[in-house]
C-alpha cells in the first residue's frame, strides 16, 4: 500500500451480483434447469433476509422470463423484490456483444429490457455492460436515449484510473468506471472464494475432499454430445468457513484494488458466472469489518447505483474517452477482447445480418407503408420477431462461443424470425396494392408496383 492510500479512508462497496450466461457450457435447456435452482434460492434468501441490501442480475431481463415460463407462480416474489429494488434488473433484455450485432438492434434490445423490467416494477438505470468485448463510440448516444448517464466495463479500456467520462460523437457524455486489478470479480475472488472454499483465482478445479457432496454422472465425459463434465454441488450448506485469511485476503484486496480508484469508493463485485447468492454474504462482510476499520476503512453491502453516486460526487477531472474502447491495454484482469469471435461460426453471423434485414428493412418499413395506407400494423408479430432475434444476441450465443447445440438452437430462432419478418412484409405489401387503383389496367396486363 503507498503512502497516499495509507492515509486516505477508503469505503468499499461489496456489491452482489451474478453473471449468467443463458448458453455457453450447457445449452439453453440444461442452463435454464440450473436458472430454476438460483431463481428458487435467490427468491427465498431475499424472502427470508430482510437485511440483504440487494442483488444485481447483471443488467438483463431474459433470465427473469425464462424463470417464469417455468416458475409462473413466482411472478407476484420478482415484482416485489423489483419495485423494492432489492432485485435490480435490466436495462437490457440479453447482453449482446456490439460489435457483431448492429446498431439497431442494440436499442432494441434496449427497448425490449426496458419493457419487461417496467412491468415488473422499475428498471435498472445503470450502463453494466461487462459483457461486451469492448464499447461502441455509439453507446453515450444510445444510453442517454434512454436516460442512462453511467457506463461501467472493464474489457476494452485502459484509462489510467477507474473513473473516465465517455464522450459519444454526437457529443453525449456518460460518467464511467472500470473495474480493478480483479475486473468484475474483485471480493469474490480476493475473500469470499478464500472463506468459502480455500482456493485462489488460479484453482479452476473441485477436490473430492473439500466436501459438499460433489457429483456429476459417470457416464458424462468430454466426448459427450453436448458438454463437458462439471460437478454439481449437492450440499452448499456443507461448505467451509475459514475466516483467519481474512487480515491477509483484507489487506491484498486493499493493497490492489486502491491502486485503480481516484476517490475514496471502491467497487468490490461479489459474483462470478452463474454464482448464487450465499446467504452467509452478510455474515463475511461483518467479519471483514473490524479488519477494515482498523485499517481506518469501511465496508458496506450496497448497490452498483449507488458507488456511483457517491463516486461521481467526489471524482475530480476524470479522463476522457472518445471514440470506441477497444484498448488492446492489460489493466486488470480477464480483459481479453477476443477479436477471433467475428470469424467463429460464420453461419451464424450470415444468419443474424440477413435476419437483421428482413426485420429492420423489409417488414418494419412495409408495416409503416401499410399502416399509414389504412391497413394493420403487426405490433405483435414484429414484437415476436424482434424476440427470437434478440434471444440469439447474448455475447457467448453471436459469438459461436458455446457448444453445438447452441447453434442448432440459434438456427431455430433465426428461422421464426426470418419467417415471421417475411409473413408480415407479405401481408403489408398485399394490403399496400390492394389500395392502388387498378381500374385501367386490362385484365390480361401485369403490373409491377
Amino acid at each position: 500500500m503507498n503512502d497516499k492510500t495509507s492515509k486516505r479512508k477508503l469505503k468499499i462497496h461489496v456489491i452482489s451480483n451474478t453473471h449468467w450466461d443463458r448458453e455457453w457450457v450447457y445449452p439453453f435447456q440444461e442452463t435454464r434447469l440450473l436458472l430454476v435452482d438460483f431463481m428458487d434460492n435467490l427468491l427465498d434468501m431475499l424472502n427470508r433476509d430482510k437485511e440483504f441490501h440487494s442483488f444485481l442480475f447483471d443488467s438483463q431481463t431474459i433470465a427473469l422470463e425464462d424463470y417464469l415460463d417455468l416458475r409462473p407462480e413466482r411472478e407476484e416474489e420478482i415484482e416485489k423484490h423489483v419495485k423494492s429494488g432489492r432485485l435490480i434488473v435490466g436495462p437490457w433484455y440479453t447482453l449482446p456483444e456490439e460489435y457483431i450485432v448492429n446498431g439497431e438492434s442494440l436499442v432494441r434490445n434496449l427497448v425490449v429490457g426496458h419493457a419487461l423490467a417496467e412491468k415488473w416494477g422499475r428498471v435498472s438505470k445503470l450502463g453494466y455492460t461487462p459483457f461486451s468485448y469492448g464499447q461502441t463510440s455509439q453507446m453515450p448516444q444510445i444510453y442517454q436515449g434512454f436516460d442512462i448517464d453511467t457506463i461501467i466495463f472493464y474489457r476494452g479500456i485502459n484509462t489510467p484510473k477507474s473513473e473516465y467520462v465517455m464522450e459519444g460523437p454526437d457529443g453525449s457524455r456518460v460518467l464511467g468506471c472500470r473495474f480493478g486489478a480483479l475486473s468484475r470479480f474483485s471480493y469474490y475472488f480476493y475473500v469470499y472464494r478464500m472463506v468459502r472454499y480455500g482456493m485462489s483465482r488460479d484453482e479452476w478445479w473441485y477436490d473430492w475432499d473439500r466436501g459438499a457432496l460433489p457429483f456429476r454422472i459417470c457416464t458424462e465425459n468430454p466426448a459427450a454430445p453436448f458438454y463437458a463434465p462439471h460437478y454439481y454441488i449437492l450440499q452448499p450448506e456443507a461448505r467451509g468457513w475459514d475466516e483467519k485469511v481474512l487480515p491477509k485476503q483484507v489487506k491484498k484486496l486493499i493493497d490492489d484494488e486502491s491502486q485503480h480508484f481516484s476517490t475514496s469508493h471502491i467497487a468490490c463485485m461479489q459474483g462470478f458466472d452463474s454464482s448464487c447468492p450465499d446467504p452467509r454474504e452478510r455474515d463475511l462482510i461483518n467479519a471483514c469489518r473490524p479488519i477494515l476499520e482498523n485499517m481506518g476503512h469501511e465496508i458496506t453491502q450496497g448497490s452498483l447505483s449507488e458507488f456511483m453516486k457517491e463516486m461521481a460526487g467526489e471524482v475530480q477531472d476524470p479522463f476522457e474517452v472518445y471514440g470506441e474502447s477497444r484498448d488492446p491495454g492489460a489493466t486488470g484482469k480477464w480483459t481479453h477482447l477476443f477479436g477471433d469471435v467475428i470469424s467463429s461460426r460464420p453461419r451464424i453471423k450470415r444468419r443474424n445480418a440477413l435476419t437483421e434485414t428482413a426485420i429492420q428493412c423489409w417488414a418494419e418499413p412495409f408495416s409503416v407503408l401499410g399502416w399509414l395506407t389504412g391497413g394493420e400494423y403487426m405490433r405483435s408479430a414484429l414484437d415476436l420477431a424482434w424476440k427470437y432475434l434478440l434471444q440469439n444476441h447474448p455475447h457467448d450465443t453471436i459469438c459461436g462461443a458455446g457448444i453445438d447445440q447452441m447453434e442448432k438452437d440459434m438456427m431455430y430462432r433465426f428461422d421464426q424470425a426470418s419467417i415471421s419478418a417475411q409473413g408480415v412484409k407479405r401481408r403489408e405489401m398485399e394490403a399496400i396494392q390492394k389500395r392502388i387503383n387498378n381500374d385501367d389496367v386490362d385484365i390480361h396486363e401485369s403490373v409491377i408496383t
